[in-house]
């Protein structure tokens, strides 16, 4: 019986051991979880993504239907076009916030089915992740193409909720938000509001 005690002791303490294994995970602080799952978050992206582009077996307008809604999934596109318009989001009407969100969308869309068909085989891999605040994380990539040197991405993701979407890219230090912000104003400061709409729906034209 002293044996059988000792068995039972020894059990309750692996036990203890596994679950606290298990659960160590929640005990890290709430930034650093949320940046190691962000990095999986991209990495699972990035899979989903190279999936599509090396499918042959689908026509290009099923194939950009998929990476479509692969965008909606893991962007938040209101909150990107609001971040690119700045300080000129709180002066535009609901009409103007509404058609630059929609200007915008198709623009990106725009852009992946130009770069569609320029695929080269090109891969990734996940370097690490690092909280910026309490709901941001910055996840560090590397593309890897077949000719040429590698590529330094990093992917700012924000938390809604539980819900990870990507909210800025920064290639080779560069920001995208950044970049387009500075863009987009230059147009507002020279062509208001209005103008900035019309340059939008010519790119599209």
């Amino acid at each position: 019986m002293a044996w059988q005690t000792g068995v039972d002791r020894r059990s309750g303490w692996q036990r203890r051991k596994l679950i606290l294994a298990a659960g160590g995970l929640f005990l890290l602080p709430r930034p650093l979880w949320s940046a190691q799952a962000a990095a999986g978050f991209v990495d699972e992206l990035g899979r989903r993504v190279l999936a599509v582009l090396n499918d042959r077996s689908s026509d290009r307008a099923t194939r950009l239907a998929r990476l479509s809604a692969i965008l909606d999934e893991a962007t938040d596109l209101e909150l990107v076009a609001r971040l690119v318009l700045g300080r000129y989001w709180r002066e535009a009407s609901e009409a103007q916030r509404r058609e630059f969100v929609n200007l915008y969308r198709r623009l990106v869309l725009k852009t992946m089915s130009e770069r569609l068909d320029s695929y080269g085989g090109e891969t990734y891999e996940v370097l690490g992740s690092v909280a910026v605040d309490e709901r941001d994380s910055m996840v560090s990539t590397r593309i890897i193409r077949p000719a040429g040197e590698p590529i330094a991405v990093d992917w700012r993701v924000r938390n809604l909720g539980g819900r990870f979407v990507v909210i800025d890219i920064v290639a080779e230090g560069v920001s995208m938000v950044v970049t387009q912000r500075s863009e987009a104003a230059e147009i507002v400061g020279r062509s208001g509001l209005e103008g900035l709409l019309a340059e939008m729906r010519r790119r599209l034209a």
